[in-house]
């Protein structure tokens, strides 16, 4: 049930059409997940919230993701999941590897502690629900992993938004290639009825902020802060050309994302640009620039989400290149990943954040980033059972794969040192039949696994692995079929909004679909690369966001170098100074984060005393 306060309705829309209010309780600067749960909290509490967003449209990195939020201890569903978990084991598992020397425990205890509060306060006021599933953690072998941690969007309905629902990007999509959720089923799900992932959740979110009277302004990024000898006083924001001031009565929220498109930021503290975005525009670290105006500390300004990323030819989003996230292409059978001397640099199968950290790693003799360019090099073998970004197996090849009849002239195509990659497929080769990796491990963890070719009902007699290709075309066909009832079917399941009743159905299911892939041997991920054609695909260092930012207590306000509370400043998000700094637990790990000190933030600023 979704409750609403009595307070006027919000709006959303530029400067120019819904001006701006000389003074609010709360600025909110940034429109993502931090921020929008940011303003919903701080609207419950009975604040006045404007929201600053300098694009067009809200939604930031949340708005493109998958919108699952890493959540231990969660609750829902625990006994269809047949999964347990406590605080204490997620601590064990936080803490662990020697995190426990490093992080801040008192932020680690308070995200642990509100984030099942949290994901039902969401739940309570918003038109949304969130749906478990089982999904390893990204260190799933270590003391006090699971497997149960991740929640997902369910179906939510734009019908709430109206003519609002034009500030919220449509959902996007990766086309990988496996994934051991049955999400092929909704490949010819449209948009007008339901919104999923990403979407879901902002949408969600923006609706039930504006009908708590939350403000959004787009096209208005903030410039400065304003401050007086009692601290923060409010935002200047550019619309037009023209400066606005706002005065925040209670306090400033700084939520607009990383500072990944920064070339100069990025140079300063990572060491180099990214050569590819798989962020949306805007995240060129104003909250840094703001917070270091105003005296805070930093933290976190090493640390980044890491990702590796493919930029496919013409994709782009609002007229900038945008790569498409390279997930669990990198662990099926008959791959490497090699660079430029064409040798392999790291176990393909880790998880995105581990893998994409070590693409970024600087040669301290040369200086260089020898990774950051990378290959996946492939053999006919992957193409006709799995193809790529959606591709049909054994289909068309599409321009940006390289195709060549031996691997010394893939290499010499690609720029790739021959005789290195030869060696390289010499040794991995005779291992990999054996279904084993001695050089880099490939295939020992959960996780590792998780995204192989495992077939566990029917096996090598399976349609995946018997008929690749018919099976994949048959699918495609039968989501293109059932599209349009699955679309209105989910709708209105979104539209009654009884999120308990949509878990009661789905995550049973679910479960017992996922459940047996856990057990996926190691020769899901491997097998030789040994049968031309040979295929490779240029992969670059990316990261979905930063997370360095002004440093914060357990409440989200921000600290000057002293240690002190810089009164009325607060942050939370990837603009925060994430407080597991660059450690990604599970799938949802930044978002949980931000939706979690966003709420913390925007309660804390609402309740501020006033001493104007």
């Amino acid at each position: 049930m979704v409750s609403s306060s009595t307070q006027h309705s919000g709006s959303i829309g530029a400067v120019s059409q819904k001006g701006i209010p000389d003074e609010v309780d709360v600025a909110i600067v940034g429109s993502g997940g931090a921020g929008l749960m940011a303003a919903l909290t701080a609207a419950k509490e009975g604040a006045r919230v404007l929201v600053v967003e300098s694009r067009e449209i809200v939604g930031g990195a949340t708005g493109i993701s998958a919108g699952a939020a890493w959540i231990p201890n969660h609750g829902f569903s625990t006994k269809d999941l047949k999964v347990n978990d406590d605080l204490d084991q997620a601590r064990r598992y936080i803490y662990g590897q020697g995190r426990d020397q490093i992080l801040d425990h008192d932020l680690v205890e308070k995200f642990l502690e509100t984030g099942p509060h949290v994901a039902r306060f969401i739940e309570e006021h918003t038109p949304f629900g969130w749906i478990p599933t089982i999904w390893p953690d990204y260190r799933s072998d270590i003391d006090g992993a699971s497997v149960g941690r991740a929640l997902f969007p369910g179906p939510y309905s734009p019908e709430g938004l109206g003519e609002n629902a034009k500030f919220v990007r449509p959902a996007l999509t990766t086309g990988m290639a496996k994934n051991p959720l049955p999400f092929w089923l909704l490949g010819g799900i449209g948009t007008d009825d339901v919104w999923l992932a990403g979407p879901a959740l902002i949408g969600a979110l923006l609706e039930a902020g504006l009908r708590n009277g939350v403000d959004v302004r787009v096209e208005a990024p903030a410039t400065r802060l304003v401050t007086d000898e009692s601290g923060v006083r409010g935002i200047v924001v550019q619309a037009d050309g023209v400066e606005h001031t706002v005065r925040a009565t209670k306090g400033v929220v700084l939520a607009s994302g990383g500072f990944e498109s920064s070339t100069e930021i990025t140079t300063t503290y990572l060491d180099a640009p990214f050569g590819v975005q798989v962020s949306p525009k805007g995240h060129d670290g104003i909250a840094v620039q703001l917070a270091q105006e105003v005296g805070a500390d930093l933290t976190g300004m090493e640390d980044a989400w890491w990702m590796p990323g493919v930029q496919l030819p013409g994709e782009e989003l609002e007229g900038r290149p945008l790569a498409r996230v390279f997930l669990g292409e990198r662990a099926l059978p008959h791959s490497i990943m090699v660079n430029s001397k064409g040798e392999r640099f790291a176990n393909e199968a880790l998880a995105y954040d581990q893998f994409g950290q070590i693409m970024r790693e600087v040669d301290p003799e040369t200086g260089t980033m020898p990774n950051a360019k990378a290959w996946l090099i492939f053999d006919q073998n992957y193409w006709t059972k799995f193809g790529i970004f959606g591709v049909t197996p054994g289909g068309e090849v599409p321009d940006y794969l390289h195709r060549a009849g031996t691997l010394s002239e893939l290499a010499s195509t690609i720029g790739v040192d021959e005789t290195g990659l030869l060696r390289t497929v010499d040794r991995f080769n005779p291992e990999a039949a054996r279904a084993r990796d001695p050089q880099f491990h490939r295939g020992d963890t959960m996780f590792d696994r998780y995204f192989g070719a495992y077939y566990p009902r029917l096996g090598k007699n399976s349609p995946d692995a018997r008929f690749p290709v018919a099976t994949a075309k048959a699918r495609m066909r039968i989501a293109a079929a059932i599209g349009p009832i699955v679309s209105k079917l989910a709708g209105r399941v979104a539209k009654k909004n009884d999120p308990e009743r949509v878990r009661s159905l789905v995550v049973g299911p679910l479960a017992k679909i996922i459940r047996p892939v856990l057990k996926s041997p190691q020769s899901s991920v491997l097998g030789p690369v040994d049968t031309a054609p040979y295929y490779a695909l240029e992969v670059e260092a990316s990261a979905l966001g930063t997370v360095g930012g002004p440093k914060t207590d357990a409440l989200g306000r921000a600290l000057d170098t002293d240690g002190k509370i810089i009164p009325g400043l607060y942050a939370a998000g990837n603009s925060g100074g994430a407080p597991t700094k660059g450690f990604y637990g599970g799938a949802g790990g930044t978002i949980s984060l931000g939706l979690v000190f966003g709420y913390l933030a925007g309660k804390e600023a609402a309740g501020r005393q006033n001493d104007a």
